[in-house]
């Protein structure tokens, strides 16, 4: 009878035991997503930092091609849609990691990769039509009608080089994305 009263206290210790460390587990695991996540948010607050600053940039260069201000609206109009819907696919508050539940957070990160998909279908494309059109004002330019102008055409190359980084910059982040949002899915799953 001793020995099955001891069985059973040991057993306890041992049940115990187990619900601390699973405790201590869910824990770290929480802090270590919070972590993985962390640069999508820092790119957020990078982007309504940067946003204001292209914009005037754009402004100059409507000004300094002598075409419409309108691109440098669009853009920003653009720009802020842009920015704003990254909120929502691109930023993870860290109190959901601490106040959901790991089935909770394993939807919120499923249903944010798909937001993410659709987000990159529609912006890219507007990105990349915005850009033609802008190209194409710039070479039907009075500045560059009038005659060569080396700095005018030395923008126009810097313009479309720039373009080419940027998109290929945008899909490098959103395929980083992406595998942050798989490998924190893949750890909730085991």
């Amino acid at each position: 009878m001793d020995e099955l009263n001891i069985l059973k206290e040991e057993m306890a210790a041992l049940k115990q035991s187990l619900d601390k460390e699973q405790i201590i587990n869910e824990k770290l695991m929480r802090t270590v997503m919070c972590q993985r996540v962390s640069w999508m948010d820092i790119l957020v607050k990078a982007e309504f930092i940067v946003l204001p600053i292209t914009f005037i940039i754009f402004v100059i260069a409507c000004a300094f091609f002598k075409i419409s201000q309108w691109y440098a609206i669009a853009f920003l109009i653009i720009g802020l849609i842009d920015a704003i819907a990254d909120l929502r696919t691109f930023r993870i508050s860290p109190k959901i990691f601490s106040e959901c539940s790991m089935m909770e957070v394993r939807n919120l990160l499923t249903k944010q990769k798909k937001e993410r998909f659709i987000h990159l279908c529609i912006a890219f494309p507007l990105a990349i039509i915005w850009l033609v059109l802008f190209a194409n004002a710039v070479f039907n330019s009075q500045l560059l009608s009038e005659g060569s102008d080396p700095v005018g055409y030395s923008g126009i190359i810097g313009g479309i080089i720039g373009g080419v980084i940027g998109g290929i910059t945008v899909l490098i982040i959103y395929r980083k994305a992406q595998n942050t949002n798989d490998t924190i899915i893949d750890d909730l799953n085991e």
